[in-house]
């Protein structure tokens, strides 16, 4: 039964879900061939209901008319193979009103208004329709009937009972549409979940044919990726370490130097190369620190980059609340804001930073008072290791990652962060992170 089913259900997605359409369709079809059934059924009885009541009513008139000794043989003149008709001078088995014929019996009293007494019901062991008109004179007419084959409803039954079974087959469909995509949504939500950061997790090759094959080919490509991401880290720590070493070796070097200037400005150049692998190894590092989401005060965080800020003598100004708590990698979220507030210093000279607490994200502002940025390099300054010119230049000690490792940390917490020119001059730097933070983290400062 069950290699039946299989070799009924569509392998690939497509058929699956024409399928169930296609399956829905049908019932709703087929339901509304039997509504329609019953309805013509319904009014066909009627019809016949509406005919036999006539020609009881031509009946009773005919035979009321006649002399006595003839309202026999018309009764019987009138009679048909579906509706037996008789005279009867003494008063006949009055049969009971039957709820069910009451359309019938309210039909006779309206066609035969002057009918002394009617009597309607059902007869015999056939349950025929049987039942009785008694004449001026006292004498009766009997008549008898075939019984219909009707289903009593409302007017709008059948309105009701197909958009009750439109409605079900609907409901149906959307779940078995949603658990024919399921595997999708899985996908999505294991594809998203790698993208922030988190550990790879093998998914089930199992579903559809397109979606086995998208988990397969998602298996590989995570497998691949943690293999690179494990071999830069690796490469990264020995070229850390390798780096670090002749910098200080030259830094030892240039100590014994007896030109106190030349001293200087070899000092400076190490320490400028020094901050530049920094930066870069802080960038190329990435997420591959581990850092793991827990709740922080991010206000504290902000005040404390401030006040070391204004410690160096910067003109540097913090108000927010003075508690914001938030899910966040708190080395990340310290890189990504110290590398905005070090940029409005060094290229606006100064740094006015605002937290705004909403309910359903926190907004951190930062604005500077320097040039601003050209609206077409708006985009183009996230990109690594680039810088303007006219204004972010090596002697300003940037590397042209600054503002790239703050998105990444921004956007591995879930938020946004977006650039815009103020009005009077001057660069604004918002960051919105919500109150569900992500699950990457950020590189280091730039």
């Amino acid at each position: 039964m069950r290699r039946a089913f299989e070799w009924l259900w569509p392998a690939s997605l497509a058929g699956r879900i024409t399928l169930t359409m296609l399956a829905g369709l049908l019932a709703i079809h087929l339901g509304s061939l039997w509504l329609l059934e019953q309805g013509v059924l319904g009014a066909a009885e009627d019809g016949r209901e509406e005919q036999v009541a006539e020609r009881l009513a031509t009946a009773r008139r005919t035979i009321g008319s006649l002399p006595e000794e003839v309202r026999g043989t018309a009764a019987g003149a009138l009679s048909s193979p579906d509706l037996d008709i008789a005279w009867h001078r003494a008063a006949s088995a009055a049969a009971p009103v039957e709820q069910g014929l009451e359309p019938l019996r309210a039909r006779l009293r309206e066609l035969v208004p002057d009918v002394a007494e009617l009597h309607v019901g059902y007869v015999g062991a056939e349950r025929r329709i049987g039942g009785g008109m008694r004449l001026a004179d006292g004498s009766w007419i009997a008549f008898a009937a075939p019984a219909p084959n009707r289903l009593e409803a409302s007017p709008h039954a059948s309105l009701a009972s197909l958009s009750a079974m439109a409605l079900g087959i609907v409901l149906a469909s959307v779940l078995v549409v949603r658990w024919i995509t399921k595997p999708l949504r899985r996908l999505a939500t294991a594809a998203e979940d790698f993208g922030k950061g988190a550990a790879p997790v093998p998914m089930p090759e199992d579903g559809p044919r397109e979606v086995h094959d998208a988990a397969r080919a998602f298996n590989a490509m995570q497998a691949r990726i943690h293999r690179l991401v494990s071999d830069r880290t690796q490469a990264l720590a020995a070229v850390s370490h390798d780096l670090r070493t002749p910098i200080q070796r030259l830094r030892l070097r240039a100590g014994f130097l007896d030109d106190a200037e030349a001293q200087r400005s070899i000092d400076a150049d190490l320490d400028e190369m020094e901050a530049m692998v920094e930066a870069t190894l802080a960038f190329l590092r990435g997420d591959a620190d581990g850092e793991e989401p827990r709740p922080t005060d991010l206000a504290a965080i902000l005040r404390t980059l401030c006040d070391d800020a204004a410690d160096r003598g910067a003109d540097v100004a913090f108000t927010g609340p003075d508690h914001v708590s938030l899910r966040l990698r708190p080395v990340a979220a310290k890189r990504a804001f110290a590398n905005l507030i070090d940029n409005a210093v060094k290229y606006g000279g100064a740094a006015r930073v605002t937290l705004r607490d909403a309910p359903a994200a926190a907004v951190v502002s930062v604005e500077d008072d320097g040039p601003g940025i050209p609206e077409a390099a708006m985009a183009a300054v996230f990109e690594p290791f680039r810088r303007l010119e006219a204004s972010r230049n090596r002697g300003t000690g940037g590397t042209g990652l600054g503002l790239t490792i703050a998105r990444r940390a921004v956007e591995g917490h879930g938020g946004t962060i977006a650039l815009a020119n103020r009005p009077g001059g001057g660069l604004l730097v918002t960051v919105r992170l919500p109150r569900a933070g992500g699950t990457a983290s950020g590189g280091g400062q730039g």
